[in-house]
């Protein structure tokens, strides 16, 4: 306890003296925000056999554990508009990450069944509001201060993945336990979240309509929402079938199982990074509009030509398709004048999360009565749709295009 309160002495001195936030600092918050999010879920996802194996739990109790936790974070992500409303962004932005931070250690301790599913509640809630909570933040900097800047954040989220499932990786190799390896790193991002904290700008539109927290979804919302919802089924299905795919259909060994996975979010990763350079060459609806028609290309491509070349230069296809939709989508709808922020983010990070839960699972019942290139020549299909839906909506994605308006920074 000592050793903590020394640590964290400097942090809380600093709290006390800092008066306001630069515009470089606030993002800096949203930075944080989207790394802890991809940090908290890549320390989650090893738990689950660990806990399996400790707990000594059947499958069916390791499918509850799971669905616990899906259905948490859209009960978060549909409780965010209130919860902000009512307590602003700042109360909102600490109490999820203490939450995330204080249920992931629960969890990874391990005490019971019973406390883990009640943990795991809270964490889908807290993980689920502040993923709107981060995307309503972000939208409203990207507004405020004419930025471009949701591409590189979902970067962050990526980062956060890649980070903390090697770190967790890393010290559950070295023998480490579950919870004092948990604690270790998720205590280092609380602490740099909470050092910036007291001082977040608070969202408050000056138009009390645009405070609202529920209005019924309008176009164009509704259309970017379901580009979103089908980008996270194929992103679900990369992420659950193509391991499967690799294995049963180009014969790869089972150890390089994860190779399709693993290119397509090195892609979206490095395409994120990069993307500024990328948009003031090409613009953002011909990023959004052709990335969905190579995204097509490399789902016909790997299922017409089933061999491992061709498989791996589809997920590579994939993946750099794949990188610059969703946060493209995201900054139009916080640009959108035609449903206030925090309703219109919250809807389409629901659609979003539900395309991710229930799409995978509802694929395995086209590969049960076609194949497995059924299930891919169906992905094509559906971003052939959300190409069709890009289209419809290039007003809104060319508005935070920086070459089209001097009001885009």
């Amino acid at each position: 306890m000592i050793l903590w309160v020394s640590l964290a002495f400097p942090f809380i001195s600093r709290l006390v003296s800092m008066r306001k936030m630069s515009v470089r600092q606030q993002v800096y918050v949203a930075r944080i925000g989207y790394f802890l999010s991809g940090f908290a879920v890549a320390c989650w996802a090893p738990l689950i056999p660990i806990l399996q194996h400790n707990l000594q739990l059947s499958t069916e109790a390791v499918s509850v554990m799971v669905v616990t936790f899906g259905v948490g974070a859209v009960v978060g992500m549909l409780l965010s508009g209130p919860i902000m409303r009512y307590f602003g962004f700042k109360i909102t932005y600490a109490s999820c990450c203490f939450l995330i931070s204080t249920t992931i250690c629960i969890i990874a301790w391990m005490p019971s069944y019973e406390i883990v599913l009640g943990a795991l509640v809270l964490f889908g809630i807290s993980l689920g509001c502040i993923d709107v909570a981060i995307n309503v933040f972000a939208a409203y900097l990207e507004k405020r201060y004419r930025l471009l800047l949701m591409s590189v954040l979902y970067a962050y989220y990526s980062m956060g993945e890649v980070i903390g499932a090697i770190l967790m990786m890393f010290l559950l190799t070295i023998a480490m336990s579950p919870s004092l390896a948990i604690l270790m790193l998720i205590s280092m991002i609380y602490i740099a979240s909470a050092y910036y904290t007291p001082v977040i700008i608070n969202i408050k539109s000056e138009n009390k309509q645009d405070n609202r927290s529920f209005v019924m979804p309008v176009q164009p919302v509704i259309s970017l929402a379901l580009i979103i919802a089908f980008t996270y089924v194929v992103g679900g299905a990369i992420l659950d079938w193509s391991g499967l795919y690799l294995t049963m259909e180009a014969g790869i060994p089972l150890n390089y199982a994860t190779l399709g996975y693993g290119i397509v979010s090195a892609c979206m990763l490095v395409l994120r990074i990069w993307s500024r350079p990328i948009i003031n060459v090409i613009g953002t609806f011909n990023f959004a509009f052709f990335g969905a028609l190579i995204m097509i290309a490399g789902l016909v491509a790997m299922v017409l030509f089933p061999n491992i070349i061709v498989i791996i230069i589809s997920f590579f296809a994939i993946g750099i398709g794949m990188s610059n939709i969703s946060p493209l989508v995201t900054s139009a709808t916080g640009k959108q004048d035609k449903m206030p922020l925090v309703p219109a983010i919250s809807f389409l990070s629901v659609c979003g999360y539900t395309g991710l839960l229930l799409g995978p699972a509802a694929l395995g019942g086209i590969a049960s009565f076609i194949s497995l290139g059924g299930i891919f020549l169906f992905l094509a299909a559906l971003t052939a749709v959300s190409a069709v839906l890009i289209y419809t909506v290039r007003r809104e994605i060319n508005a935070i295009d920086p070459r089209l308006n001097s009001n885009v920074d």
